[in-house]
């Protein structure tokens, strides 16, 4: 069997594998099954990013029936790099939770629900990456959805159980739009297959209102202004690890399907203004998201607003993509870097934060002072977190916002690339805030003693690979460039 043919639908099946193995297996073997698979999801998503800058996108029928009338998995360069993303921030949450769910809830930890969970979850997410039809989409969104609700209410209480109903009505609003827009669009196109609908679509209110519904429910889901209600809450509320792969993974995957929506369904000149408004939303987004992390007394809902925030830079790419094929490779590569950039640091910031949690026994910004010198690499971990939001060279975050910058001026479009620059100085306001909270000096009957925390160096990890992004941003052009989106336009590496 040739096992480098069959990668993508390996990525599908080793975390399911690994989640029902899980549930079985016991309190004291499903941490180690949820490692062992984390790493194979490495090592295949690696495999398969390898695959896809060799060969080009491809697509892969499951059980040799192909579309229309079976399912195909695109493998092209974005899914490849979303996939590789998953899996790096996947292994680090996975080997942080083993610790954190062992001295803070052992219960959780005990029965192997958390593995269970986050490993459907991560299922879920591959599938979603890799699926070519809009009606899998939807399957693939829900089972994330519920998945990542159960998790959000793990630890029970009452503050999560109020956030996961909430997250619940946004995610089941957002599903039953989405569905809605897939029947419609079936109705007027006949098809469910992203690259068979990208042929067959033609000017119809029918198909037009289906696909608006399908954007605005994975708007929702994305948590773009002013659809973002759910998200602080369910984010902050969420246990540490859970948190950091909300961030870091879970909004990734609904605003995936959006990329593939606008840039390879929908021809040029279709829902006309659609990719205009999803710019001012986005850059709503950053103004707003940013003074929001600005005024917050606690640290999880700080790094929850700047997710708000950091999100809205994504929406960018649709107007700016209505600009020639050079300005759509600067605008999605810069898209693609800072949807990479920001899984990294804001994974490592929620772990970071979570480690500061468990240190000081609660959440509030104020009483943190001292930190720096009782747990100074996570400190460390904060603060190379704030020079990637704040776009700082070299990080991740400065090449993304300069390629994006670059597609701005080229375009002609300068009022986008002062939106950049503006969230850029916001992002440096809340994270220089919290950043001098942390290292000023703590009275000495407050100040907590130095102690190690036996996680630390796991967000260090992150934010500092998000920082070093910016000698990849080759690598992530070449995965841009083998992405449908470039090739049907016509781009070549």
């Amino acid at each position: 069997m040739n096992v480098v043919h069959h990668l993508p639908a390996l990525l599908v099946i080793t975390p399911l594998v690994g989640a029902c193995v899980a549930f079985v297996a016991g309190r004291r073997v499903a941490p180690h099954v949820a490692l062992a698979t984390a790493t194979a999801d490495v090592v295949l998503a690696v495999l398969f990013a390898a695959r896809v800058l060799a060969e080009g996108p491809f697509r892969y029928r499951i059980g040799g029936w192909g579309a229309p009338m079976g399912i195909d998995l695109v493998a092209d360069g974005m899914a490849a790099l979303f996939i590789v993303l998953t899996s790096i921030v996947g292994l680090v949450v996975t080997v942080y939770a083993s610790g954190y769910f062992r001295s803070t809830d052992p219960t959780a930890y005990g029965h192997g629900l958390f593995w269970t969970l986050w490993l459907f979850m991560w299922t879920s997410l591959n599938g979603l990456f890799l699926t070519g039809d809009v009606f899998n989409v939807y399957v693939c969104i829900e089972l994330v959805g519920i998945s990542a609700v159960a998790l959000v209410t793990i630890s029970g209480g009452p503050d999560a159980l109020r956030a996961g109903m909430r997250y619940l009505f946004a995610s089941m609003l957002g599903a039953m739009t989405y569905l809605l827009g897939v029947a419609l669009l079936y109705a007027s196109a006949g098809a469910v297959d992203m690259a068979t609908l990208s042929e067959r679509l033609v000017p119809d209110t029918t198909a037009a209102t289906g696909l608006a519904l399908m954007v605005a429910a994975l708007v929702l889901k994305t948590a773009l202004v002013p659809a973002h209600f759910w998200l602080p809450t369910a984010h902050a509320s969420a246990p540490t690890p859970v948190s950091a792969a909300l961030s870091a993974l879970v909004v990734k995957g609904s605003y995936f399907v959006v990329l593939r929506l606008m840039l390879d369904v929908m021809p040029d000149g279709y829902l006309p203004g659609a990719a205009t408004l999803l710019g001012v939303l986005g850059a709503a987004a950053i103004v707003w998201g940013s003074v929001q992390a600005l005024v917050q007394t606690r640290i999880k809902l700080l790094v929850a607003y700047s997710t708000v925030a950091q999100i809205g830079y994504l929406f960018l790419v649709f107007p700016l993509a209505r600009n020639g094929r050079d300005v759509l490779a600067l605008a999605l590569t810069g898209a693609l870097v800072h949807a990479t950039a920001h899984g990294l640091a804001k994974g490592g910031l929620f772990l970071a934060a979570g480690g500061l949690i468990t240190r000081f026994g609660h959440d509030r910004l104020a009483e943190m002072r001292g930190a720096a010198r009782a747990v100074p690499v996570l400190t460390f971990a904060v603060a190379l977190s704030g020079v990637t939001m704040m776009g700082l060279p070299p990080s991740g975050g400065f090449a993304a916002k300069w390629l994006l910058i670059s597609a701005a001026l080229t375009s002609g479009e300068w009022w986008w690339a002062v939106v950049l620059v503006v969230g850029g100085l916001l992002a440096a306001a809340y994270m220089f805030r919290l950043v001098a909270i942390l290292i000023a000096d703590a009275p000495a009957e407050t100040a907590p003693a130095p102690k190690p925390v036996r996680t630390e160096w796991l967000p260090l990890a992150l934010t500092a690979a998000a920082v070093l992004l910016l000698f990849a941003v080759p690598l992530i052009s070449d995965l841009a460039a083998a992405s449908t989106t470039l090739q049907s336009a016509g781009v070549t590496p």
